[in-house]
């Protein structure tokens, strides 16, 4: 049993690809050897085609990591905002040949000599005591406008008193946007420091379209910002930086890139522009964007229906206005007012025979107003005459109204 004599070739003869089979074994008490499969054949063409299968997957994800690595993570079309020097009647004709309704545009020595550029956080709680403003969170996946939920209502003091590291926040630490306070209701004393450019001052909506507030206080800490979005009506807007850097980005009006992507229950869009996902949205790479940093002295004008979003990179002071002139009242009622969202909507019907009617200044007539005159008042008695009337008269419809009365009125009061 333990002899290590030769073994015969009986004992060492290997299986033949013709037989598919082991020799028996030789030896007394060893049982015999099993046969080979008989299909030999398909057990290797099964292998070879997992071998095969594997390796097509194993290529398929390689290229897809590869395609996903080499997506942009950014647009690849990211324009600068042309800058425009203010510098009178040259300028406006500038801004209404290559600008209005086309464009955004960054208008820089416009707001010289504006008392607002002295403004601080401390200097409007000083001068705005009883202010209230809303507040709001940003969410994404919220399907409120622009993705800001509503987080109640706080005293302007408040808010601004917690400016700086601790910023303006939720008790669970979320940072709070300030937005659309208006400064005739809430605190009239701002007026007096703000201007109306001359490139907006030929507006149809505070002539005719009485419930418009604007121009509103917009406040926010760093790190607020809101969501991709439209204005009301697709209406066009300035906006005035006092205090800190806000970071823009917006698209123009007719950028179809973006139609399959717009949500218009909420005049919005379902992507972030800040941080576009493009592996998942390809199509947005066809997508061209403006962007810009809003600095304080700097006017910022968006014509109608250019969708934008923006994030407080510094804590922020600002003034915005949506406006509507005659040269953009073709736009707004051909296009915004044939949409199912604002085809109802007052602005695009009630008022249509006074704006059709309204004749628009000439170009070399336009100036910077003040508030009041924009108003078309004289000055500040004239517009409390005016407008302390018409307030008691919308909070009989808005209760809520009422508490504005009181501090309009005392404003009004120092003025007579």
């Amino acid at each position: 049993a333990c002899s290590m004599a030769p073994k015969s070739k009986a004992q060492t003869k290997e299986p033949t690809k013709k037989s598919g089979k082991l020799p028996a074994a030789s030896g007394p008490g060893r049982p015999p050897r099993l046969a080979a499969p008989e299909n030999s054949e398909t057990v290797t063409w099964h292998v070879f085609a997992w071998a095969t299968l594997a390796a097509a997957v194993s290529a398929w994800v390689v290229a897809k990591a590869q395609a996903w690595w080499r997506t942009p993570k950014d647009f690849p079309h990211i324009l600068e905002i042309d800058r425009l020097s203010f510098d009178g009647p040259e300028s406006l004709r500038t801004f209404f040949d290559d600008y209005h309704g086309k464009r955004p545009v960054v208008i820089e020595g416009a707001l010289d000599g504006w008392p607002a550029m002295q403004w601080s956080s401390a200097r409007l709680a000083e001068l705005c005591p009883s202010a209230r403003l809303d507040v709001y969170s940003f969410n994404r996946a919220a399907s409120a406008w622009a993705g800001l939920q509503e987080e109640g209502e706080w005293s302007l003091v408040d808010y601004l008193g917690q400016f700086g590291d601790q910023g303006g926040k939720l008790k669970q630490g979320r940072a709070v946007f300030g937005l659309e306070m208006s400064l005739r209701s809430e605190c009239p004393r701002l007026l007096e420091d703000v201007r109306i450019p001359a490139f907006f001052a030929d507006d149809l909506l505070v002539r005719y379209y009485k419930k418009s507030a604007w121009p509103t206080l917009i406040a926010g800490p760093k790190g607020t910002r809101s969501g991709l979005h439209r204005d009301t009506h697709d209406l066009a807007f300035w906006m005035a930086g006092f205090v800190g850097r806000k970071r823009w980005r917006i698209f123009l009006p007719e950028d179809y890139a973006l139609d399959p992507l717009f949500l218009p229950d909420r005049n919005g869009f379902a992507f972030d522009p800040f941080a576009p996902d493009l592996w998942s949205l390809p199509g947005l790479r066809r997508a061209r964007v403006y962007e810009h940093i809003l600095s304080p002295g700097q006017l910022l004008y968006i014509p109608s229906g250019a969708p934008h979003a923006a994030v407080n990179l510094d804590d922020t002071i600002t003034i915005s206005a949506n406006y509507l002139d005659t040269r953009g009242l073709d736009l707004h009622l051909g296009r915004t007012c044939q949409q199912d969202l604002w085809r109802e909507s007052k602005l695009c019907w009630f008022h249509t025979a006074d704006f059709q009617n309204h004749k628009p200044t000439p170009t070399e007539e336009l100036s910077e107003l003040t508030f009041f005159e924009y108003a078309g008042a004289s000055g500040a008695a004239s517009w409390c005459e005016a407008f302390l009337p018409e307030l008691r008269g919308r909070s009989e419809k808005r209760p809520e109204l009422g508490r504005c009365i009181d501090t309009v009125s005392q404003y009004c009061a120092t003025k007579a």
